[in-house]
Order: C-alpha cells, then sequence, then structure tokens
C-alpha cells in the first residue's frame, strides 16, 4: 500500500512524543477512535482522499471534528499530516500506532468466527489460552457470527489461523471423495 513506510515514521514519532509526555495511553485511545471514525465514515475518507478541496479547508473540518476530543499531541499531528499533503494517510498512520502500540504492550488481536454466539466463558477460556500460548498480557477477541460455518470456529491472529469449522470438514471430505 502507498505511503505505508511514511505512515509507520509518523506513528513512530507520535509515540515516542507521547511517551515523552506520558500521554501514551490517551494517544492511542485517539488514534483507535480516529481510525474507527475514518474507517466507518465514507463522506471523511472522500474528503481526506479529494484532491479538489483545498488544504486549508480540510485543515479546518478536521480540527472543528478532533478538537476538543482528542489530545492536542493528536490534534497536532492531524494538523501536520493537512500541511505536508499526507491527509490521506491519516487512517493509516492511527492503524500503524495502534499496531506498534499492541506490539510492543504484547497485545494480540483474534478474531473468532463461529456459526452461533460464544458465552462469555468460552471468550474468557479462549483468551486464556491466547495469553498462555502466546505470552501475551492481553488478547482483543473480535467476534463474528458466520452461520455457513454450521459448526465449530476459526480462529485468526496475525497471519495465524486455525479453521475447526465443519464448513472446512466438509470440503475436505468432498476433495477426497472426488
Amino acid at each position: 500500500m502507498k505511503g505505508v513506510r511514511a505512515a509507520v515514521r509518523y506513528a513512530k514519532a507520535l509515540l515516542q512524543l507521547a511517551a515523552e509526555k506520558q500521554l501514551t495511553e490517551q494517544v492511542v485511545q485517539d488514534a483507535r477512535m480516529v481510525h474507527a471514525l475514518i474507517s466507518e465514515s465514507k463522506d471523511l475518507t472522500l474528503l481526506l482522499n479529494s484532491p479538489l478541496v483545498r488544504a486549508d479547508k480540510k485543515e479546518a473540518v478536521l480540527t472543528e471534528i478532533f478538537s476538543g476530543k482528542v489530545q492536542d499531541l493528536s490534534l497536532k499531528l492531524i494538523q501536520q499530516t493537512v500541511q505536508h499533503n499526507r491527509e490521506n494517510l491519516l487512517g493509516v498512520i492511527f492503524e500503524q500506532m495502534i499496531t506498534q502500540y499492541n506490539n510492543s504492550h504484547r497485545i494480540a488481536k483474534v478474531d473468532v468466527s463461529t456459526a452461533i454466539p460464544l458465552e462469555e466463558s468460552i471468550k474468557e477460556e479462549i483468551s486464556k489460552k491466547f495469553i498462555e500460548t502466546f505470552k501475551l498480557s492481553k488478547v482483543e477477541l473480535n467476534e463474528e457470527v458466520d452461520e455457513d460455518l454450521i459448526g465449530g470456529l476459526v480462529l485468526r491472529m496475525g497471519d495465524k489461523q486455525l479453521d475447526a469449522s465443519i464448513r472446512r470438514q466438509l470440503n475436505d471430505i468432498k476433495k477426497e471423495l472426488v
């Protein structure tokens, strides 16, 4: 993806500055909020990527949206990216920031797909197992219900996947028979 290297540098710089000012947790919360907003808002994404909207207008809109809702440090980064014509990278910058923070604090995002919603006790058990196995400090579990799985579950953490679904097992049997 274009601009990821620049986004990594911006994210790293902001995390270092936040650590110096002892605002890391607040700035990471800002990053999660801004990233979610950019991901969910088609209008905001169009604004950030539009070459027709002048930089000063973009900066005014972004300042209006985020002023008072994020730390001054986060707001200054947003404004600086617009001033350097990098506003289209804001979503990637904050995503990289979250990733770097999670990596340094041994926090893993685990996606769980099941045919029916999981009970809280099972979610806790899955989290504990991941924490023990991969020596993590915390697991962020994202649950998705996919009725096509029929039963079982699919676990994804980074580039690792465990598919223990009945759908996969049926497909394996089908391949053997054909």
